[in-house]
Parts: C-alpha cells; structure tokens; sequence
C-alpha cells in the first residue's frame, strides 16, 4: 500500500460514516444506533455501575467553555480508530460516545459496534442538551 493510500484510507472511512449519517437523518435509510438519554445516563453515572464515557469533541472543545461531563475521556473522532486497541479491556462494557448535537457521536459508535463493542450508545442530544439540563460538567483539560 502506497503511503498516500495509507493516510487518505481512514479519511475515506469517516467520510463513508458522515454520509451514511447524513443519509439516516435525511430518511433516505434506516441505520439502527443505540441511543441513551441524558436523564438516563445521569441516573447510571449516579449508580454503582459507571459505563466508559468517551467525548469525541476536540481537545479544546473538551476543556473549554461549559467542559464536559465528569469521568469522560477525550478522545476525538478522527483519532477514535486508532485508539481502539486501547479500548479492548472496555470491549463488553458500557459505552457511551458524546458529541455536542449527539449526531457525530453516533460515527463513533458505529466505528465501536465495528470493531466488536458490544454495548455503544451515544447520548441523545450530546453535550449541549446535558449543559441545559444543568447535570454537572467539569474544566479539567483533555490529557489529565
């Protein structure tokens, strides 16, 4: 494989993945994600049982203006495929991926459920609706 092929092939997959994402919101096709509701996912975070929060904005993004939701970690979408092999010891564990809209998250858990992650969600109307909802956020940076 060229070195061109090499960079340009995950490019070509997420492009393949926000098509197939816009195609679902535009009703053209039916995709099935598993979604979890911000009320929902406070109520877990607030069990005895906390699921692997993985927050796909960028690292500033992360650490700046309302910050992100306690325990997550950041790591973004387009370095989400090379992070899986990190995420193996999570693969039959609870994940819940987050964006701002709680549409990008959902090439996340599409890039998860591909690589053998039996429980990925995305969380329903992302970080915003979390923020307005007024369920607690923190500022610590992205590399803690």
């Amino acid at each position: 494989m060229s070195v061109a092929k090499y960079h340009l092939k995950p490019i070509v997959i997420y492009w393949k993945k926000i098509l197939k994402l816009i195609l679902h919101f535009s009703g053209l096709i039916r995709s099935e994600w598993s979604e979890i509701s911000v009320y929902d996912l406070f109520n877990l975070l607030n069990s005895n049982y906390l699921p692997l929060l993985i927050d796909i904005r960028s690292p500033t993004e992360f650490s700046g203006g309302y910050g992100h939701i306690p325990q997550a970690r950041s790591i973004p979408l387009l370095e989400l495929a090379s992070y899986l092999e990190n995420l193996q010891s999570f693969k039959e564990k609870t994940i819940v991926t987050m964006c701002p809209g709680g549409g990008m998250s959902l090439i996340a858990v599409e890039i998860l459920t591909e690589a053998g992650f039996t429980d990925v969600k995305s969380l329903k109307g992302g970080t915003d609706l979390w923020h307005q909802c007024g369920y607690p956020t923190t500022r610590s940076n992205a590399d803690e």
